[in-house]
């Protein structure tokens, strides 16, 4: 999941690439100790869940990849 986050910060799209970074910082913060599973799962659903995300989102397929590894991630934890 992580390779695939990566390509999503390569695509090109800035508003893709930003959420990427975002899902990684808080997938390394929940991995390190710092957030418990509900904080974790909590901020990897926020990332995808906001209206702003539907409003920038200019590729449905990058936009799909990208909510695609933040569930999968929330629920790996």
């Amino acid at each position: 999941m992580r390779e695939q986050l990566q390509a999503i910060i390569a695509s090109g799209k800035p508003w893709a690439a930003e959420r990427a970074e975002m899902a990684l910082a808080i997938m390394s913060q929940y991995e390190g100790g710092g957030l418990s599973l509900e904080e974790y799962q909590e901020l990897m659903t926020d990332l995808i869940r906001s209206d702003q995300l539907n409003a920038q989102a200019d590729d449905q397929d990058v936009k799909n990849l990208l909510v695609s590894c933040v569930m999968i991630g929330a629920k790996l934890a």
